[in-house]
C-alpha cells in the first residue's frame, strides 16, 4: 500500500513537470551595457516557458543588483537612470510561480571614465509655453579633446556645446571625449513662462437643442485683468468674436461644437498666445409624456414628468427633462372630459401636476413649446389612477 502511495505521488509530479514544462528559463536584454555617467539603461526580462499560452501566464518577478533583492522591482523590466558609480555591477532577474523559479544569467552595467561638466545652463530668457525657443548651454573639461555632444529629446538644432529649440520638457545632453574612454550624460529641464490662470465658464449642460439654442460665454475678471486682448470662436463658420465678455452665441445646426477662447496673456510685458476649448453639443429632442400617472405613491409615476425619447430605439430615456432648458418658453393646459380648463402652467417643469385633488379618470393636455424656430405643441390622454 505505501509503495503504491509513493508511485502514485511520482506519478502526479511527474504529469505536472511535463505539463507545465521543468522550468521557466529567464533571459535579460541587454546582456550588459557601458554608460556615461548619469545615462540610463532598461533592463528587460523574457520568459521561455512550455505553459500553454506563455504570453499571458502570470509569473512573479525580482531584480537583483549584486545578488541583493531591489527594493520594490516587480516589473518584467528594471529601468537604471542617473547612473553612478554605485550603479555598475551585475543584474540578474528571478521569475517565480507558485511551483517553480528561475535567475538570469547576470547582466552588467559599466561607466566609461567621467567628463567633468563645468557649465551646464539655459542660455536664453524662459519663452512662452507654445514656443520652442529653449536654448542650452555645456562646458566640460577632461578626457581627450576634441568631444562630441548629442542633444537628445527634441532639438531642433545642434551647435556643439550650444543646443537650441527646445519646448518645454525634460531633456538629456550626452559629451564623449575623442578616442570615446570618457563621457558624461546630464537630465535637464526647460522650463518656459507660467500664463496666468485663464478659464472661462460655459453655465451646464453640455448639450442644448435647436429650439433653445443659445449659451453665453464668460471670462471671470480676474483674468480679464492679464488679457491684451481675446476672440471667441464657436466653430460653427460664423465670424470669431473679439474682446467680448460675457459672449452670447446661438448656433442653427445640430452637431459636436469647440468653443474656443483664443486669447493673449501678458506676462510681466511678454506677451504668450494660448488656446482654452470647451465642447457643446447641440441636438433636436421629441418628448415622452406618459399616458398615467398614480398620486400619492410616491414612485416616479406620481406626477407628470416629462422625459425624452430616444432616437433609436423610440423608448423614453434620460432624467426627467426641464423644459426650459430645452425651449424659450411654454405653457401646459390639462382639461376634464367635458373640456373644463383644470390645470395651467406657463413654464410648466416636470412633476409640476400631480392631479390635484381630482378624481380618477382620463384628463386630456396640450403642452405648448416656444422655440427658437417655432412653436411645438404635444397632445394627448393621461389617466389618473388612484387606489
Amino acid at each position: 500500500m505505501k509503495l503504491m502511495k509513493q508511485l502514485l505521488i511520482f506519478l502526479l509530479l511527474f504529469l505536472t513537470i511535463h505539463s507545465f514544462g521543468q522550468f521557466p528559463r529567464v533571459f535579460v536584454d541587454p546582456p550588459g551595457d557601458t554608460v556615461c555617467q548619469g545615462g540610463k539603461v532598461t533592463f528587460v526580462a523574457s520568459v521561455s516557458d512550455t505553459v500553454p499560452d506563455p504570453a499571458n501566464y502570470i509569473y512573479d518577478y525580482k531584480w537583483l543588483f549584486n545578488n541583493i533583492e531591489i527594493f520594490d522591482s516587480t516589473r518584467k523590466y528594471l529601468v537604471v537612470k542617473n547612473i553612478t558609480a554605485l550603479d555598475t555591477g551585475n543584474y540578474r532577474c528571478v521569475v517565480s510561480d507558485s511551483t517553480r523559479v528561475d535567475t538570469s544569467f547576470p547582466s552588467y552595467i559599466r561607466m566609461r571614465d567621467q567628463l567633468h561638466i563645468d557649465t551646464l545652463y539655459r542660455y536664453n530668457a524662459l519663452g512662452c509655453p507654445s514656443d520652442s525657443n529653449g536654448q542650452m548651454k555645456i562646458l566640460v573639461s577632461g578626457g581627450h579633446p576634441p568631444y562630441t555632444y548629442v542633444w537628445s529629446g527634441g532639438s531642433f538644432h545642434q551647435l556643439d556645446t550650444l543646443g537650441v529649440g527646445f519646448p518645454k520638457g525634460r531633456y538629456t545632453i550626452t559629451v564623449t571625449d575623442s578616442d570615446m574612454t570618457h563621457c558624461v550624460t546630464r537630465e535637464f529641464t526647460v522650463e518656459v513662462l507660467k500664463l496666468h490662470k485663464i478659464t472661462f465658464y460655459m453655465p451646464p449642460p453640455d448639450t442644448i437643442y435647436l429650439s433653445n439654442p443659445g449659451i453665453t460665454v464668460t471670462i471671470p475678471d480676474t483674468a480679464v485683468q492679464h488679457l491684451d486682448n481675446w476672440n471667441w470662436d464657436f466653430s460653427d463658420k460664423t465670424s470669431k468674436v473679439p474682446n467680448v465678455n460675457p459672449c452670447q452665441h446661438n448656433y442653427s445646426k445640430v452637431g459636436r461644437f469647440f468653443v474656443q477662447l483664443n486669447f493673449t496673456d501678458n506676462i510681466g510685458g511678454q506677451l504668450c498666445d494660448s488656446t482654452i476649448i470647451d465642447t457643446i453639443w447641440v441636438k433636436t429632442i421629441r418628448l415622452f409624456i406618459p399616458n398615467a400617472i398614480t398620486p400619492g405613491t410616491g414612485d416616479d409615476n406620481g406626477s407628470l414628468k416629462i422625459r425624452e425619447i430616444n432616437p433609436i430605439d423610440g423608448k423614453p430615456s434620460g432624467v426627467n427633462l426641464d423644459l426650459s432648458e430645452i425651449y424659450l418658453s411654454n405653457q401646459m393646459f390639462i382639461f376634464n372630459r367635458q373640456g373644463r380648463r383644470v390645470f395651467e402652467k406657463t413654464n410648466y417643469k416636470s412633476g409640476d401636476w400631480d392631479g390635484g385633488n381630482l378624481a380618477a379618470g382620463v384628463y386630456y393636455y396640450i403642452l405648448k413649446c416656444h422655440g427658437e424656430n417655432g412653436d411645438e405643441v404635444y397632445r394627448g390622454a393621461v389617466t389618473i389612477i388612484r387606489n
